[in-house]
């Protein structure tokens, strides 16, 4: 009397569960065929049960999703993925199969629509950053003229601006703008310092992803840093160096950006765009303490603000 009550509760159990399924047996003989999958088929659950899924569908062994079924079954393994349907097309599939006493069960749902709204996100987004890159030429060539008769240096120092900026929007376009790992932030902001390929500017510290404001505004912060180490600071003579270390304990991120090796630090007489950039708008970017220390040994940056405003809290840890 148990079974009876049993199969109606795995029939139940089976339709309420809100995606295709079906399973076979160790023959590849269809045991279970629910509604969902009876939709997407377009065939009834009465048609399939008992015949050998490669009977029903004699086209789909020999592919790759096919031969993917069989490795599974043989394998005994669990395997999620997606693909395209290879008997109702053109629809995307997330399928799981799993073992299922002799057999296998599969579950699927279809994703098409998910997928079409992720290819037009992309292609959104590959279209703002092209405009993004253009603006930046068009800024580019207006400086260009604008500062014309003016000191090179000057120039040369928005320029490198520009390119920073550039250089972390393309971090951001190649995440979808969901944000940017933090060691690949700080790789693309110094490695213009660089140039002699000597280990001189070491970091090390947690890697966690940005939020793309945050990506943004260390990115430019870390620039103006390097400027001025290589230009008087310790990146200035062969033997300087820079540590760049963090922590992300106590819910707090501390930063330090400390400079040795070389020439004297003096306090400069007025503070420059960079510094200003740094210890105003770093802090308020980052809603905590930014610091310039002008240090006789070497210039010491520090940062301390809460995780939560810096992390992408929506990313996995």
């Amino acid at each position: 009397m148990a079974e009876p009550r049993d199969q109606s509760e795995l029939e139940t159990i089976l339709e309420g569960i809100g995606e295709a399924f079906y399973a076979v047996d160790g023959d590849w003989r269809i045991t279970h065929f629910n509604t969902e999958a009876s939709k997407h088929f377009r065939r009834l659950a009465a048609e399939m049960l008992g015949r050998r899924l490669w009977d029903v569908f004699p086209t789909a062994a020999d592919t790759d999703l096919g031969r993917l079924f069989f490795d599974a079954m043989e394998r005994r393994s669990t395997v999620r993925s997606e693909a395209m349907s290879v008997l109702v097309g053109p629809r995307w599939l997330a399928y799981r199969l799993f073992p299922l006493g002799d057999g296998m069960g599969v579950v699927f749902r279809d994703i098409t629509d998910l997928k079409s709204a992720e290819q037009h996100r992309e292609l959104l987004i590959n279209e703002l950053n092209h405009r993004v890159k253009n603006t930046l030429t068009m800024v580019q060539s207006i400086a260009a003229q604008t500062f014309r008769g003016t000191d090179a240096g000057v120039r040369a120092d928005f320029e490198q601006r520009l390119l920073t900026l550039s250089n972390v929007h393309n971090l951001l376009t190649e995440e979808s703008w969901d944000g940017a790992e933090l060691h690949a932030v700080i790789r693309s902001s110094l490695r213009p310092h660089m140039v002699d390929g000597r280990n001189r500017v070491t970091f090390g510290g947690p890697d966690f992803r940005l939020r793309p404001k945050s990506a943004v505004a260390l990115s430019m912060a870390l620039h103006e840093l390097g400027t001025n180490a290589l230009k008087y600071g310790a990146l200035s003579t062969e033997v300087g160096r820079v540590a760049l270390r963090w922590t992300t304990d106590d819910g707090r991120f501390r930063l330090r950006w400390e400079e040795s090796g070389g020439p004297a630090v003096t306090q400069p007489r007025r503070t420059g765009f960079g510094s200003r950039m740094i210890e105003r708008g770093l802090s308020a970017e980052f809603e905590g303490e930014v610091k310039i220390d002008y240090r006789p040994a070497g210039v010491v940056c520090t940062i301390d603000a809460p995780l939560g405003v810096v992390r992408d809290e929506g990313a996995a840890d």
